[in-house]
């Protein structure tokens, strides 16, 4: 048996998508900004209107094709379930139904104003310039999105791209409102104030607290480990199958003088059930990064017996791996194991049933 593992960390299209999704909110930010100064009519020598304003199309258009990057390579991939559906038809999806909702709605609201742009000539610019303001409406959309939705939020890289942008925009709208006549100003001032007050609040009590990926609405077989909070009167300390319960550790890997590669996922089960698994793979390097696996051992226990029962891998597909195990009396247990790797840290959950 012949089969095929992807080790050198989280999928391609995950990345991708994490990666074109904070291109997208850069470009997006910069785009609004450049909106805002291009509705300030401003100009220079070095820099005429014309010039702003085209600047202004191209990032947005960028925008855009980074938007659609980021959505295909959600939906192709297949640790979300997340639908081509989803991405046009708000709060309609599995996956974070309400935060996935936001960045539906930004993203119609983009394709309405790119469809309109396209179309300027045709229906006119009184009709366009109203379709366009949509646009300044999405980008808040689309960062509530992000912040709710992405799996890097608590990452200090994108809570700074996060922040630096929304400081940019901020201070755009508030350079902006301070050209309106006193009334209009001091209301819109107001009501800028409490963006910042808003997220203070917020973030800490959602995106940022711990558990907020299970309360988001995220499927409980791609919760980490460290975001699960257990129900009330969960036994933590059985091991009595069949019990489901969520996975966390770690992957290593070497290689012999033969030149076969070996895979170590050495896990800790916790939730429905107190123990521990370990996952070996041995096999033939792929040259697109990965193993052939012609070889495996699988062992799983309590914690006070974590070698209990041992066997073998009997089915893999990415990292969906289903093994056998048969303790010393000769009962046997199958266990299906859903994995996400990230580097070389693994999470997860596993289903274990009498066999």
């Amino acid at each position: 048996m012949t089969l095929t593992l992807a080790t050198a960390g989280a999928p391609a299209l995950w990345y991708l998508s994490r990666g074109s999704g904070a291109v997208s909110l850069i470009l997006l930010s910069t785009a609004v900004v450049l909106g805002i100064v291009d509705e300030r009519h401003w100009r220079s020598a070095r820099w005429p209107r014309f010039t702003l304003h085209g600047l202004h199309r191209w990032v947005s258009l960028f925008a855009v094709s980074f938007l659609s990057v980021h959505i295909l390579s959600a939906v192709l991939d297949s640790f979300a379930p997340i639908r081509l559906l989803d991405a046009v038809i708000p709060f309609a999806g599995k996956y974070r139904p309400l935060w996935l909702g936001f960045g539906a709605l930004a993203f119609d609201t983009l394709l309405a104003v790119t469809i309109t742009s396209l179309l300027k000539k045709r229906i006119g610019q009184r009709n366009w310039r109203a379709v366009h303001w949509l646009s300044y409406a999405a980008w808040p959309v689309a960062v509530v999105h992000g912040l709710g939705t992405g799996s890097d939020v608590r990452a200090g890289w994108l809570l700074a791209i996060t922040a630096a942008c929304v400081a940019a925009v901020w201070l755009a709208v508030f350079v902006r409102i301070w050209d309106a006549a006193p009334g209009p100003r001091f209301a819109s001032l107001g009501a800028l104030a409490a963006v910042p007050i808003a997220a203070v609040i917020w973030l800490p009590q959602g995106p940022l607290a711990k558990g907020w990926a299970q309360r988001a609405g995220t499927p409980a077989r791609l919760l980490p480990v460290s975001d699960v909070t257990p129900a009330a009167g969960t036994q933590r300390d059985l091991f009595s199958p069949p019990f489901s319960a969520y996975l966390g550790g770690s992957e290593t890997g070497s290689s012999d003088d033969f030149g076969d590669e070996r895979v170590d996922i050495a896990l800790r089960i916790t939730g429905g059930a107190q123990g521990a698994a370990d996952i070996v793979l041995q096999g033939q390097p792929l040259a697109g990064g990965g193993v052939s696996v012609q070889r495996s051992e699988v062992t799983l226990g309590p914690a006070s017996d974590p070698n209990r029962y041992q066997g073998r891998v009997v089915s893999l597909e990415n990292t969906d791996v289903v093994a056998e195990v048969t303790d010393l009396a000769g009962n046997s247990l199958r266990a299906d194991f859903r994995l996400a790797l990230e580097g070389r840290r693994v999470e997860g959950t596993v289903s274990v049933v009498p066999d």
